[in-house]
């Protein structure tokens, strides 16, 4: 089913001969809406298509796609009540729409539908199910499926390179996850006025999805940004520009006079169109984060269980190999390693051939070489699990493979801006053979960067081993305002084989010293909440006194405009979060700026082993409300003294049981874990319990040592609805028993 409607324009003749589009004097836009059934939603979706004039005339002729997500409180077809912005037809930003710019080029735009809603629910502003997640439907998913639907129901040219993604607002925030999440699809990515983050993703386990980090998501994309110099929550997009603008190469932002709108439309859907003549190629080598346990990207196809919410990262992917990680969420979050995974690469390998996986845990240092065959039409299936892995796949006689293993400064805890860095490179080798005279080259885009030393001598490099340079590399940023330098390795042996990638450094301004500061450590405080507000509430786990000891999880509280405000804390010292541990939380905005966005705050565990007396410092960052609805960041220094020793019980992070019949609890602390039991209460009979000790030793159902998750698997079925109280007790002979949140069933 369909409705049509038809208008026309008057433009000035445009020929793009790479592309043999070419335009008339006049020209008259189809606007069609059509409707399709998703299999992914299980119902019919709607969608808008804006038609070029000639597009029935010509059937064999092919067009580039732009597809375009509206905002909240919007539709395909237009605006209900809520009309902040129109851009389809007609007058609509004041004749700077969609249908004069299909009238003045070659390009179907379709415009999809964002409504969450079945027939049955009340109507709701809230498209995509995003923030908070409330049903089954994936919008990200979906969308590869209405692409296929376009490309065959439409006469497009079915290539990425024609191929583009924007929108406004919720939209905008939903072009730039599509565009980013399907980087093989498309060639180019712009939002307007874009939201800063949502929780999005699978019902049962949400992420908190912010693309200030997932920049390298981009790569092989030209990705634009639009927005108005009144825009509410501008304040969000140069958090975004200070860091984007910095390391990704085919970025560009535009401030428009205007607000929240969508800011250039004409404009922004020429830059996507003009990259439709000189698409961005693929990259020789590739980074994708995904917030799904299971996708495809550039002909690589990832499989999980993961059931928690994280991110899946690949890294460095090229023929030779790749980096894989799961953490709990970007840049640092805490790795995974207890998530299974199967990752079948793009048939790009003889087929039927042996070849030769070697597997570096970058975590446990275990280094593993295992032969794999490759299947008929060429692909590799390689199983792992959510560590952090340098994979390197070789043939049977092969030349070494050297990548990067490390890149830290070496002569100061943080790199400063306008002062000399030296950094110190670790190279490992993940190929057959041993890697000789292995020289290293250091090299930047950035013009307001220069090194010094830009060259270093490594030796050799032995089969699965790694080494560290002989001399540091040496540079120097000249400005304050950069937060992060991409810079290029390349590396190169005596038999003229060559390797490259790239890496990035964060930059820290030397900022002065906070002295009003509070450490809660289990203390009940009144602090700062949402920008507006303020809750009461114990923070950080201790005894209470306000001192930072030994095994105490701690916030650090800054005073300023008479409240306290939680901070996020950047450190580089191995007194803090022992064992892989990093926690962060996020305290929501939205109540203040309708944005969705949150900041976040650490909460550092002390290592139990800490010496009395020792001195931290931190970096810590926090917001204040600025005019507007914006918020302002504030940094500065922050010095505690680490004092006496470890009296803090294990904490119960999370539990739960899958299918599998695994009971798996996550505890942390700062010191080792001595035991750890759950008592298992029968929710229909109290007095039926079940006592089990659980483990963290890799066998009998544990699947990875050491990583704190201890489990059981229960060899009997006891089926039914429990309560589960869990018991622990650290080589200090702290103990602690908590209910685990919730019931469980044992299967």
């Amino acid at each position: 089913m369909k409705s049509i409607i038809k208008s026309s324009a008057n433009l000035l003749l445009n020929l793009l001969p790479a592309l043999c589009f070419c335009l008339q004097a006049s020209a008259q836009v189809t606007i069609t809406d059509e409707r399709h059934y998703s299999s992914v939603f299980g119902e019919t979706r709607n969608f808008r298509a804006f038609l070029p004039k000639g597009y029935f005339d010509q059937p064999r002729k092919k067009y580039p796609v732009i597809y375009f997500m509206h905002g909240w409180s919007q539709r395909y077809f237009g605006s209900g009540e809520d009309n902040y912005a129109a851009y389809d037809l007609g007058v609509d930003n004041n004749g700077d729409n969609i249908e004069k710019f299909v009238a003045e080029h070659d390009v179907i735009v379709i415009k999809s539908d964002g409504y969450n809603r079945s027939a049955k629910e009340d109507y709701y502003k809230r498209p995509y199910n995003v923030g908070p997640v409330e049903t089954y439907r994936q919008f990200p998913i979906y969308f590869e499926e209405l692409i296929n639907y376009i490309d065959g129901y439409f006469h497009t040219i079915n290539d990425r390179s024609y191929r583009a993604i924007t929108g406004l607002s919720m939209g905008g925030f939903m072009a730039y996850l599509i565009g980013g999440k399907y980087p093989h699809l498309f060639t180019a990515v712009g939002s307007f006025c874009p939201s800063a983050e949502f929780f999005i993703g699978p019902l049962d386990f949400p992420v908190e999805y912010n693309h200030q980090f997932l920049y390298k998501n981009y790569d092989g994309l030209n990705v634009f940004l639009h927005y108005g110099d009144k825009d509410f929550i501008r304040s969000y997009h140069e958090d975004r520009n200070k860091i984007w603008s910095q390391v990704m190469d085919h970025y560009t932002y535009k401030i428009y006079p205007g607000e929240h709108s969508t800011t250039g439309l004409g404009d922004m859907f020429s830059s996507l169109f003009n990259t439709f003549t000189n698409p961005p190629p693929k990259p020789a080598k590739w980074n994708h984060a995904d917030l799904y346990p299971n996708f495809s990207v550039w002909g690589y196809t990832i499989q999980s269980d993961r059931n928690i919410p994280g991110f899946t990262i690949l890294e460095n992917v090229d023929a030779r190999g790749f980096r894989s990680v799961v953490r709990e969420f970007l840049p640092d979050g805490r790795v995974l390693a207890i998530i299974k995974m199967t990752i079948t690469t793009q048939p790009a390998y003889k087929k039927n051939t042996p070849y030769f996986i070697n597997d570096i845990d970058l975590v446990t240092g275990k280094t593993t070489t295992k032969e794999i065959r490759s299947d008929s039409i060429g692909r590799l299936k390689i199983s792992l699990n959510g560590s952090s892995h340098e994979v390197g796949i070789n043939e049977a006689e092969d030349k070494p493979n050297i990548s990067l293993l490390s890149a830290k400064p070496v002569n100061t805890r943080w790199a400063t801006p306008n002062k000399n860095v030296a950094i110190s490179i670790q190279l490992m080798n993940k190929g057959r053979s041993t890697g000789k005279n292995i020289k290293a080259i250091l090299s930047t885009n950035n013009s307001a960067t220069t090194i010094s030393n830009g060259l270093t001598e490594i030796g050799e490099i032995t089969v699965n081993g790694n080494k560290k340079a002989k001399s540091p590399f040496v540079f120097q940023v000249h400005s304050d305002s950069i937060e992060l330098v991409k810079f290029k390795l390349t590396v190169q042996d005596g038999s003229k084989h060559e390797w490259s990638e790239f890496f990035e450094i964060n930059l820290q301004k030397e900022f002065p010293l906070i002295r009003d500061f509070e450490i809660a450590d289990g203390k009940i405080f009144t602090v700062a909440k949402g920008g507006n507000g303020e809750e009461t509430l114990q923070l950080g786990t201790g005894n209470g006194d306000g001192v930072a000891n030994p095994g105490e999880s701690i916030l650090l509280l800054v005073k300023d405009q008479g409240k306290y405000w939680r901070t996020a804390l950047c450190q580089n010292d191995s007194n803090v979060n022992p064992f892989g541990t990093n926690i962060r939380k996020s305290d929501s905005w939205e109540n203040f700026d309708y944005v969705g966005g949150s900041v976040k705050y650490n909460i550092p565990l002390i290592a139990a082993e800490c010496p009395d007396a020792t001195s931290i410092d931190f970096y810590a960052i926090y917001w204040v409300p600025g005019p507007e609805r914006s918020h302002l960041l504030k940094q500065g220094k922050i010095s505690i003294l680490v004092k006496g020793k470890d009296s803090t019980p294990p904490v119960l992070q999370t539990a739960f049981i899958a299918g599998d019949n695994i009971l798996q609890a996550l505890v942390l602390d700062g010191a080792g874990i001595n035991t750890v039991k759950a008592k298992f209460i029968s929710v229909k009979t109290p007095e039926k319990t079940i006592i089990v000790e659980l483990k963290d030793d890799g066998i009998d159902g544990d699947r990875v040592a050491g990583d704190k998750y201890f489990s059981c698997k229960f060899p009997t079925q006891d089926f039914g609805n429990y309560r589960i109280i869990i018991s622990a007790t650290d080589s200090f002979g702290n103990s602690s028993s908590t209910e685990a949140p919730g019931t469980f069933v044992l299967h």
